[in-house]
């Protein structure tokens, strides 16, 4: 029978929890399988979290979230429930989101999402929210019944928690969907609506891919380009910069009437960043027409237009091109 390269990776795992008994000392003792105990492995993490290399610990981690795919849950569901170590809880958290992945059963996840909600200690808020990062922790949520929300999570007093989160997402878009995945980035950009914390709201927005958003939700980021803070009225208009093409030319006449009345420079130059990505070459003679509005950055507006004659179609080697040329 074919087996996917999980399955494959879920067996061996199966099998590392067979380990070799060790001989006696006179060698006349057979080796003999035996069990290796979750309390083993979570010795084992301990001790390698506590004072272990990073590639070491790194190993030991990955390991349990093997071994996490295929062992009976009731130990590491307790584990998970009890544990007052951040980096263990998050350890823990990373291995029990595998399994809930791995077997498409996300009422698995219900302890953790309830420690990443409801602990007393900020820290352990944090860890527990950190491990839902690289999974499909969005879709998770919702299969719970929406009862935890990144959204809800923003809302946190610890910026720990908050940075938490943004991390998740980030991770999450570029990472587990590459930057495909609709309800990723509609969430992002909700979180970040939610948020209180301005850099981080800032953060999802500009980071997160916007490739897949409805025009609900280009609607509410050009709704950030009226905010008070000059950072967020700049990561709304990088976020615009990457909206999908049936949004482009509309977006693009937004970004430009924001360039031509915005007095902030950084939010100026994130205006002309969404301008060049949303037309790439077609968009130098809107590039050419901004010349003189803000004199200081013509010089910006020039290093665009220098490396649009490249002729990269490649947003990141256009981006990087730029920059290259501005330095």
């Amino acid at each position: 029978m074919n087996r996917s390269p999980s399955w494959r990776m879920a067996l061996l795992a199966a099998a590392a929890w067979l380990l070799p008994t060790t001989a006696s000392a006179g060698d006349e003792a057979p080796l003999r399988p035996t069990t290796c105990s979750f309390t083993g492995m979570m010795d084992e993490l301990r001790a390698a979290l506590k004072s272990g290399s990073p590639a070491y610990r790194k190993y030991v981690k990955e390991r349990l979230k093997m071994a996490a795919r295929v062992m009976p849950s009731k130990e590491l569901l307790a584990a998970v429930q009890q544990e007052r170590d951040p980096d263990t809880l998050e350890a823990l958290g990373a291995a029990l989101a595998g399994k809930s992945s791995f077997s498409e059963d996300a009422t698995l996840l219900q302890p953790l999402l309830a420690r990443a909600v409801g602990d007393a200690d900020p820290s352990l808020r944090a860890a527990a929210v950190r491990g839902l990062r690289g999974t499909g922790s969005v879709d998770a949520m919702a299969r719970n019944g929406g009862v935890v929300t990144y959204e809800q999570l923003i809302r946190d007093s610890a910026p720990e928690v908050r940075q938490a989160v943004a991390d998740n997402l980030v991770h999450e878009s570029a990472k587990v969907y590459f930057g495909h995945d609709r309800t990723v980035s509609e969430t992002a950009v909700a979180t970040a609506l939610a948020s209180k914390d301005p850099e981080v709201a800032a953060r999802l927005l500009s980071e997160v891919s916007m490739e897949q958003v409805g025009h609900e939700t280009v609607e509410k980021l050009r709704q950030q380009l009226r905010s008070e803070d000059a950072g967020l009225r700049s990561a709304a208009a990088t976020a615009l910069g990457g909206v999908p093409g049936s949004e482009s030319a509309s977006t693009s006449q937004t970004l430009v009437q924001l360039y031509r009345t915005e007095q902030d420079p950084g939010v100026r130059k994130a205006a002309l960043q969404g301008i060049a990505r949303l037309g790439l070459g077609s968009a130098r003679s809107t590039l050419e027409s901004l010349r003189g509005v803000a004199p200081a950055l013509d010089p910006e507006i020039d290093a665009w237009l220098s490396a649009m004659k490249l002729g990269l179609q490649e947003w990141h080697l256009l981006l990087r091109e730029k920059e290259r040329i501005r330095k």
